[in-house]
C-alpha cells in the first residue's frame, strides 16, 4: 500500500503575517527617525509632531518642544512670516492712502549681497578728511590687485572717526558724522578719479562716526590711529540689480 504524503497546508504560515507586520512597523519607525534628523527648524519640527498627534487621535497640546536652534533665527523667521502674509493680502492698512501706518507693521525683505573687505584700512590725521599720498597709493594698488574697475559690483566705503577727532584739533567739521562721511567721500572721489577711474554710480558712502571703533579703549592720538579710518567693501550685489531694464551697465 502506497504511503500518503503529509503535505503542508496551502498558503503561508500564520506566524508569517505577524512577522511581516512587525517588520513593516519597524521600517516606518526608522523612516520617521531619519525624517526627524533632517528637520532643523523649530516650527517645522513642531508641525510634524502635531500631525503625528492628529494621526494617533491625540487632542490638546503638550507644549512646544525645545530644539538646539540658534534663538537669533526666531527674529528672522518672524519677519519672514510677516512679509509672506503681506504678499498674500495686498492691503493691511486702515487707510486707503499708500504709505499710511496701519494696525500691522510692514516688513521689507532686503535684497541679499554679502560684503567683502578689500585692501587695508585708509587712515587719516586727527580731525582731517584729506587723503595722504601713501593712502592714495594704497588705494591705487588695491584697485589694481583686486580688479575693481572691470566689473559692476557695488562698492561701499565706510568712514569712521575717533571720539577724540574734534578735541583740540581745530577741525572745521560740526560733528563726527560729518567727519566720517567726508572721509568716506574722499576715498570715493579718489576711486572715481582719473588715476583709478571707477564709475561713481557703483560706490556707496556710509558714515559711522565713532560707533564702530577697532580699539574702544584708545585714549591717545597714536592709539586712535586705527579708529580714524575708511574701509572699502565689495558687495555681491550688482548695480544692475537696482536699475530699471534697458539702462547701460556701469563698469
Amino acid at each position: 500500500m502506497a504511503r500518503k504524503c503529509k503535505c503542508p497546508p496551502a498558503g503561508a504560515p500564520e506566524w508569517m503575517v505577524t512577522y511581516g507586520d512587525m517588520v513593516t512597523l519597524l521600517l516606518c519607525f526608522f523612516v520617521l527617525i531619519v525624517s526627524f534628523s533632517e528637520i532643523k527648524k523649530e516650527d517645522d519640527f513642531q508641525a510634524v509632531v502635531e500631525e503625528i498627534q492628529k494621526a494617533f487621535g491625540m487632542k490638546g497640546g503638550g507644549g512646544k518642544l525645545p530644539t538646539k536652534d540658534d534663538p537669533a533665527l526666531s527674529l528672522i523667521e518672524r519677519l519672514e512670516a510677516i512679509r509672506m502674509r503681506q504678499e498674500k493680502i495686498p492691503n493691511r492698512s486702515n487707510s486707503k492712502d499708500p504709505g499710511q501706518r496701519g494696525r500691522e507693521p510692514r516688513v521689507t525683505k532686503i535684497r541679499p549681497g554679502m560684503l567683502f573687505a578689500v585692501g587695508g584700512k585708509i587712515v587719516f590725521d586727527p580731525g582731517s578728511a584729506d587723503l595722504s599720498e601713501p593712502s592714495k597709493a594704497a588705494l591705487q594698488q588695491m584697485a589694481e590687485s583686486v580688479g575693481l574697475k572691470g566689473n559692476a559690483n557695488i562698492i561701499e566705503v565706510h568712514g569712521h572717526a575717533s571720539r577724540l577727532d574734534l578735541l583740540g584739533t581745530g577741525s572745521s567739521f560740526d560733528d563726527l558724522d560729518q567727519l566720517s562721511f567726508e572721509r568716506a567721500r574722499a576715498v570715493k572721489q579718489h576711486l572715481a578719479g582719473d588715476r583709478i577711474g571707477i564709475n561713481p554710480e557703483r560706490i556707496r558712502v556710509i558714515a559711522n562716526a565713532d560707533r564702530e571703533p577697532i580699539d574702544p579703549r584708545a585714549v591717545g592720538s597714536y592709539e586712535n590711529l586705527q579708529n580714524r579710518r575708511a574701509e572699502v567693501f565689495v558687495s555681491e550685489s550688482l548695480v544692475q540689480d537696482y536699475q530699471e531694464p534697458n539702462q547701460p551697465d556701469p563698469m
